[in-house]
C-alpha cells in the first residue's frame, strides 16, 4: 500500500518539474516573467508531481483518492471548512503581528510575485492559482498522501498532523513564515482529523489563500 516513500516520490517529482516549469519560464524572457506567462508556468508545471503522484499512486495501490484522502462531498463540509479556514487566518494574523514585532515587517514569496506583476488578466491568474488551485494540490499531498500514509502506519493524529504541518511548514522555503506556516498547517491537519476528509482542509485552506489572493488582484 502507499506510505511515506511515496511522498518522498511526490517531493521529488515537484522538485524535477519545479525545475522543469523554471526552464520553460525562462524562455518567456524577463519581461514576460514581470506580465505573468513565465510566473505562472512556473508555478503551475510542479503541481503535475505534488498532485499528480498522490493520485496516481492511490488509483494504483490505494482504494482511489475519494476513500483514501476523504474527499467527502457532505453539505456540511462547507461549513466546517469555511470555520476552519477562518480559524486559520486568525491564528496567522496574530502570528505574523509577533513576527513582525521581532524581525520588522515581512512579505510572502506570493505577494512579492504579485506586486510585481504588471498586466491585470496575468493578476488575476495568478491569484486564482493562489486561492483556489494551490489549496487542491497541497492538501491532496500533506493532508491526503502524507497525513494518510502516517495514519496508516499508526502514528496517531498527533503526531500525523504535527509531522504534516512541518513538513507543509517547511515546504515553503520562507524561513521568517515557518511559524505562520506551522500553525496554519496544524490546524489544517485537525480540520482533516476531526472531519476525516480532505475536502474540509481543502475549503479551510481555500478560506485562509482567498483575502491574500484577492489583496494580490488589486495591487497597484
Amino acid at each position: 500500500s502507499w506510505g511515506i516513500p511515496d511522498f518522498l516520490i511526490t517531493f521529488a517529482l515537484w522538485l524535477f518539474f519545479s525545475v522543469v516549469g523554471v526552464g520553460i519560464a525562462a524562455a518567456f524572457g524577463d519581461g514576460q516573467m514581470k506580465t505573468g506567462p513565465g510566473v505562472l508556468i512556473a508555478l503551475t508545471v510542479p503541481w503535475i508531481g505534488l498532485a499528480g503522484w498522490p493520485l496516481l499512486v492511490s488509483w494504483w495501490h490505494g482504494n482511489g483518492p475519494v476513500l483514501d484522502y476523504g474527499l467527502t462531498r457532505r453539505p456540511s463540509d462547507l461549513l466546517w471548512g469555511v470555520l476552519y479556514g477562518g480559524i486559520a487566518i486568525v491564528a496567522a494574523a496574530a502570528i505574523a503581528a509577533l513576527t513582525q514585532h521581532f524581525f520588522g515587517e515581512f512579505d510572502s514569496a506570493a505577494g512579492e510575485v504579485g506586486s510585481a506583476m504588471t498586466s491585470l488578466p496575468s493578476k488575476i491568474a495568478f491569484g486564482l492559482l493562489v486561492g483556489l488551485g494551490a489549496p487542491i494540490v497541497e492538501e491532496l499531498a500533506f493532508r491526503g498522501l502524507l497525513f494518510g500514509s502516517l495514519a496508516k502506519r499508526g502514528w496517531g493524529p498527533v503526531i500525523s498532523i504535527g509531522v504534516s504541518a512541518l513538513v507543509f511548514s517547511c515546504f515553503h522555503f520562507e524561513p521568517i513564515r515557518i511559524p505562520l506556516l506551522l500553525s496554519t498547517g496544524l490546524i489544517l491537519g485537525w480540520a482533516r482529523y476531526h472531519r476525516g476528509s480532505t475536502t474540509v482542509s481543502i475549503i479551510a485552506h481555500m478560506t485562509n489563500n482567498i483575502p491574500a489572493a484577492i489583496a494580490l488582484v488589486l495591487m497597484s
